[in-house]
């Protein structure tokens, strides 16, 4: 009698156990992750910063004049917050951000203070969004000289663009 009890009590705890088990396939191909390519930027500078006092992949390019500084950055895009704390030390929420659109891409413009070593340093910042990268210009100067360099300013900063197979790179070299 005990074996009979026995028989039907396994098989409601294995009833209970089962459960749909999803399976995965394995091949030996890997998928190769399609990643889209860096846009180029076409950017004029003045005659002075044609050659770049710094280039790196990780913190991009920097150009020295003596009143003001440019940087030009490449990040990956999807945290515009993220983006702009990299380009200037700066929450996103602390900022008035501008935002247009330029063709397909979403432009972000924001100047913006900081403390510095040689006292306040005024910054402006443009970013370029193509839903893949960020394309990041930012260009700083001490208080005293940035009224100074304002219509430089925006003339690097209405050129920058990201260029089509037409247009030729320019960065004023």
């Amino acid at each position: 009698m005990k074996k009979l009890l026995v028989i039907p009590l396994i098989v409601l705890l294995l009833c209970g156990c089962s459960r749909q088990t999803m399976l995965e396939t394995v091949n030996d191909e890997q998928a190769e992750q399609v990643v889209a390519a860096v846009q180029r930027i076409q950017l004029h500078l003045p005659p002075e910063m044609s050659a770049p006092a710094l280039q790196s992949q990780e913190n991009g390019t920097l150009y020295l004049c003596d009143d003001y500084s440019v940087t030009v950055q490449t990040l990956a895009s999807g945290d515009l917050a993220k983006s702009i704390h990299t380009a200037t030390g700066l929450d996103k929420e602390d900022l008035q951000i501008q935002t247009t659109r330029q063709g397909d891409v979403k432009r972000y413009q924001f100047m913006w203070t900081v403390g510095g070593e040689q006292g306040i340093e005024v910054g402006r910042t443009c970013i370029l969004d193509d839903g893949v990268y960020h394309y990041v210009l930012t260009a700083l100067a001490e208080e005293g000289k940035a009224g100074q360099v304002q219509q430089t300013w925006r003339e690097i900063f209405a050129s920058f663009c990201l260029a089509t197979e037409r247009e030729p790179v320019s960065t004023g070299s």
